[in-house]
């Protein structure tokens, strides 16, 4: 069990994060997407797959794909310098699924705040599977969008589906959204789901400090009565850069004109812990990702559209 301390409750901008090396590399991962970390056993290799899959592991009772992140990361030449007998599999659980990582040392958890870390910056053509970057011990950590990975490699399924949900096509023009999302993949996904369910007045950002600024922004030019008008509905990931999910939420709810706006949280890591803290900073719901459709629904709930 994990330390029943501050991480335990809502709202602090906290998180653990594992690092980890590939080749000579240092990476980060958030210590909640971490299942296990074990010895690498044999792996049967599969036909056809991604250049990056290594084949199937099996981890106690559970058959698993393992991705070589040496070589999604750096290509073939590093991939056949940096494979070792010594390996770590680092099994991790996401959106509702396990994808298992080739890895070649495993450092430690530090324990940090959110505000620590910082986006990647813009830059044209950058396409690297990076949401942001921490400084621990002197040294720059990047921390992976595992999400991303997984999508480039098809064994993650990001893509918008009808599932068991049929999102009929309104006319929200007059119904404002604003969310909050780190993976440049994911926000594209949220736009292009909410644009086709009619929602053209949608605003995004890379992360919770920037949205909480917008917002209060909005605030200040509205009062009680008008403010949904302006704002009908947040949206929001958990982990991202500066400030999470959990810690915009309890700032939202603090604010007296901001504190009535339906919050709904959509993230990778939906389990009972954060639903137990999503009910503790206010947020109104969580949708787990990639269910686009139901998150779309439940924003039609959020702002009374039927």
């Amino acid at each position: 069990m994990k330390d029943a301390g501050i991480l335990l409750e809502a709202g602090t901008n906290e998180a653990e994060i594992l690092v980890f090396q590939v080749g000579d590399q240092s990476f980060g991962v958030n210590v909640a997407k971490v299942k296990e970390v074990l010895e690498i056993g044999e792996v049967t290799s599969i036909p056809h797959g991604h250049p990056a899959i290594e084949g199937l592991a099996q981890v106690r009772n559970e058959v698993v794909t393992l991705v070589n992140l040496a070589q999604y990361l750096y290509g073939d030449e590093e991939f056949a310098q940096t494979v070792g007998a010594k390996d770590y599999l680092l099994l991790l659980e996401f959106n509702s699924q396990q994808l298992a990582f080739r890895v070649q040392r495993i450092q430690r958890i530090y324990r940090v705040s959110w505000t620590a870390t910082k986006p990647l910056p813009e830059a044209p053509g950058m396409t690297a599977p990076v949401t942001s970057v921490i400084l621990l011990d002197g040294k720059l950590i990047q921390i992976l969008d595992f999400e991303t990975i997984g999508n480039r490699i098809g064994q993650i399924d990001q893509a918008p589906s009808s599932g068991d949900h049929f999102v009929e096509r309104v006319d929200a023009a007059n119904c404002p959204i604003v969310f909050a999302e780190d993976s440049r993949m994911i926000s594209e996904m949220i736009l292009d789901s909410l644009h086709a369910a009619g929602f053209s007045n949608v605003r995004g950002f890379t992360d919770g400090e920037d949205a909480l600024r917008y917002l209060q922004k909005v605030a200040a030019e509205h009062d009680a009565s008008t403010i949904r008008s302006a704002v009908s509905v947040v949206v929001t990931d958990v982990e991202m850069p500066r400030m999470d999910g959990f810690t915009l939420s309890k700032q939202l709810r603090s604010n007296d004109r901001l504190a009535q706006v339906p919050i709904i949280i959509f993230s990778s890591l939906v389990s009972r812990d954060n639903e137990k803290k999503g009910k503790q900073v206010g947020v109104s719901c969580q949708v787990a990702k990639p269910r686009y459709d139901e998150l779309v629904l439940r924003i039609r709930e959020a702002a009374g559209i039927q």
